[in-house]
């Protein structure tokens, strides 16, 4: 055996004389390189190959940012059973000294130890965490709202377009991560019995698949499990050969209950929020049917309309944005800079009111001569401000709230089922004498439900998007601009409209006279850039590539 130093990180280990002029990867740092035996010397060399190593890594469970050479391996001997963080039951975590010929780290009783966990919660860290960099993704919002149906639904539909679409493979990075959304996904979407109706359980504010309990510095902690993805670029995308190393990263997203968002529920021992601080965009869902003020508006045929109590959810949201602006120092008159998608949620109790077409896949364009896809931003920009409109008419409190807090905001209509739940017959009832509801498979229509997402990537450079232009669209002429806000009214109203940055360039249609006008871009726009913060080299975070 040969005894050989790493030239990244320095750690020693042996290899055999056969791996001489192969390419090895270190356990410590995870950087590759080659090792040779010098003729004229004999001395064993090593150089790290030509690449971008992540010396830092973001744990996505305690949000622990740490330097890789610090990472803690997971023993595999049974006698090595207990961790001081994690309990009695959990095999125990070490910082290793040796590493096997394998690049393994070799626990206290010999075994090889190809699991990573995190230094701090000592929950385990995937391999993917260390190699790329990693992106978090929140979705939030009230008690009953839909969350896990939307997340589950959204993964589920973005899995199918990435590929087909925008030449992006989007993965598991290990099953064990996922294992909650993908029985969600066998539930509603491989269903044995398509024609059964079933219904998901309630997101749980703790327990098994939901969150994992640690002792953190003697205190008992609740830390929300992670969903984690691998978003990978194939070969045929445009900007694999170039950019490859960019594009390339994790995704992880996380579902809380909604009741962790309740005044006075984040605690030293209750972290569960804690991600919003490290989020590189929110996902808001917000519930028309427990909005009385929505009620009219619904169809009477859903029985979710007769079930549902109404909530004030805009308290949710406020909650939310006090925690982000507490933990993150922004101050009152301070806007966050990440995107914004507020989600009106369940959306097929209310299409038949919405007097404009919300159609699947009309916000997906094909250029013929690159033959390539893209994002149709004039779209998706015109229904979220048709839809702003109506809320403004109905919930004019959360459109404020909403851009009040951030700097790009979207609202997007979508349906995890694409049409309204039932009463499964023979289900018996919930304690609060409701009936329980569920969805037959066989039935189940998403309805612009992966558009969140897809609008979050757009805007942080992922996949391409462009401002189609509207025929015949109007320019308006008249209207004024203060700071990030573009203030007109349309030719013949004296209704005054006031939109945010992110409609510059975008042409939106006025219900009144059934015609187009196009919002002004600002100065220094570039054509399409509309609602897009930042190109690829410079994102609305600027530590979104490396986070730090």
């Amino acid at each position: 055996m040969l005894k050989i130093n790493c030239p990244v990180c320095e750690t020693e280990f042996e290899i055999r004389e056969d791996y001489l002029g192969r390419k090895l990867q270190c356990s410590s740092c995870n950087s590759k390189f080659y090792a040779w035996r010098d003729e004229k010397s004999g001395e064993i060399l090593a150089e790290p190959l030509n690449q971008s190593v992540s010396k830092w890594i973001r744990c996505p469970h305690c949000w622990n940012y740490f330097d890789y050479r610090e990472i803690n391996y997971i023993s595999r001997h049974i006698d090595l059973l207990g961790d001081n963080v994690l309990g009695a039951e959990a095999q125990a975590r070490f910082l290793p000294l040796r590493f096997s010929a394998n690049g393994l780290a070799i626990d206290a009783r010999g075994n090889e130890c190809p699991e990573m966990a995190c230094p701090r919660c000592h929950l385990k860290i995937v391999d993917t965490m260390v190699e790329l960099p990693t992106s978090f993704f929140s979705i939030v919002g009230s008690p009953a709202s839909g969350k896990s149906y939307f997340l589950t639904s959204m993964i589920w539909q973005a899995r199918k377009y990435l590929p087909k679409y925008f030449e992006y493979n989007m993965t598991d990075v290990e099953p064990e991560f996922n294992g909650v959304l993908n029985g969600y996904e066998r539930t509603l979407f491989l269903s044995k019995e398509p024609q059964r109706a079933i219904a998901l359980p309630k997101t749980e504010l703790q327990g098994n698949g939901y969150s994992n309990q640690v002792l953190l510095d003697g205190v008992q902690v609740d830390l929300p499990r992670p969903f984690i993805f691998s978003l990978s670029p194939m070969p045929t995308h445009p900007l694999y050969a170039t950019k490859r190393n960019m594009l390339e990263r994790n995704v992880v997203f996380y579902d809380n209950a909604g009741e962790h968002f309740e005044p006075g529920r984040e605690t030293p021992s209750n972290l569960a929020t804690l991600h919003l601080i490290y989020t590189d965009g929110i996902i808001f869902l917000y519930d028309p049917l427990q909005d009385m003020r929505f009620r009219d508006e619904c169809s009477e045929d859903d029985p979710q309309v007769q079930q549902l109590e109404s909530a004030n959810q805009v308290t949710y949201f406020n909650e939310m944005t006090s925690r982000i602006r507490q933990f993150t120092g922004l101050h009152s008159g301070e806007k966050y800079r990440q995107p914004l998608v507020i989600v009106i949620a369940k959306f097929d109790a209310l299409k038949d009111t919405f007097d404009f077409p919300v159609e699947a896949d009309s916000y997906i364009r094909y250029d013929e001569e690159k033959m390539e896809y893209y994002l149709d931003i004039q779209c998706i920009a015109n229904v979220s401000f048709l839809l702003r409109q109506k809320l403004l008419d109905i919930a004019p409190d959360l459109v404020g709230a909403a851009e009040a807090f951030s700097e790009t905001v979207y609202f997007v209509p979508a349906s995890a089922f694409g049409r309204a739940p039932e009463i499964i017959e023979g289900a018996g009832q919930l304690p609060n004498g409701k009936n329980i509801l569920g969805i037959r498979p066989e039935m189940i229509k998403p309805l612009w439900v992966e558009v969140p997402f897809l609008l979050q990537a757009y805007l942080h450079g992922l996949i391409e998007g462009r401002v189609c232009p509207v025929p015949d669209a109007e320019e308006i002429a008249n209207y004024k601009v203060f700071e990030d806000s573009i203030v007109f009214a349309f030719p013949g109203s004296r209704t005054r409209v006031q939109l945010p940055a992110n409609y510059r360039g975008i042409a939106v249609y006025c219900r009144e006279d059934g015609k187009y006008y196009k919002v002004p871009a600002f100065e220094g726009d570039a054509p399409g850039s509309a609602g897009k913060t930042a190109p690829l080299e410079g994102q609305i975070d600027s530590d979104f590539w490396s986070r730090q």
